[in-house]
């Protein structure tokens, strides 16, 4: 007695075989990280990715959090913090990576310390003016001025440099950053952290 298959056969068989020819002729393929464990270890440029935020994270949250201010803050009144964008006087086009990093900090000082911290990305008219201020026009009693526009006593931020090397086709960045929690009122800086990462295109 013939029986009759559940399902066609023949529109699979074809869709396997297309994808067996798409594979084997090396055509471009998206894939996420469960599918290609090791995407994250790629370097794919010379700007920051993941791995490298997670190291300047690394670097300094340890620091920040056991600083003698943050401890200052968790003994007294809760200050208000605000977190700016940091001054990035790098070659590279590395804004929003730093914008990611100021966000990792924003959340544990939200959710570790007593500070109450302001989000300065709900006002952008302000950002966008901060941003203005960090370019070569940079005038750091303006940003004080902004900081208490928001009513903080203490903003976090920080700045990045980098020496870049070029050798015919090969390139070298070496970034420094410093992340600094600074008085709106004085101007003084109570936390000082430098971190570096060095970046390269070699043949």
């Amino acid at each position: 007695m013939k029986t009759s298959t559940a399902f066609p056969l023949r529109p699979l068989l074809l869709s396997v075989l297309l994808l067996a020819t798409l594979s084997a002729c090396g055509s471009p393929q998206y894939v996420r990280d469960t599918e290609e464990p090791r995407l994250d270890d790629y370097t794919m440029s010379l700007r920051f990715d993941r791995e490298d935020l997670n190291r300047l994270y690394d670097d300094n949250i340890d620091e920040l959090m056991s600083s003698s201010i943050v401890r200052q803050w968790d003994r007294g009144d809760s200050p208000v913090v605000a977190i700016f964008p940091m001054r990035n006087e790098t070659s590279e086009h590395i804004g929003q990576q730093l914008d990611t990093l100021l966000s990792k900090f924003e959340t544990d000082l939200v959710n570790q310390t007593a500070a109450s911290v302001v989000s300065w990305e709900s006002q952008p008219d302000l950002l966008n003016e901060v941003r203005r201020q960090q370019s070569d026009a940079y005038d750091p009693t303006r940003l004080a001025a902004y900081g208490r526009q928001l009513g903080a006593q203490y903003f976090v931020t920080g700045k990045v440099y980098d020496v870049a090397d070029r050798d015919e086709d090969e390139r070298r960045v070496q970034y420094f950053m410093f992340v600094q929690v600074i008085n709106v009122s004085t101007g003084q800086i109570h936390f000082q952290n430098e971190s570096a990462i060095t970046k390269g295109l070699i043949r």
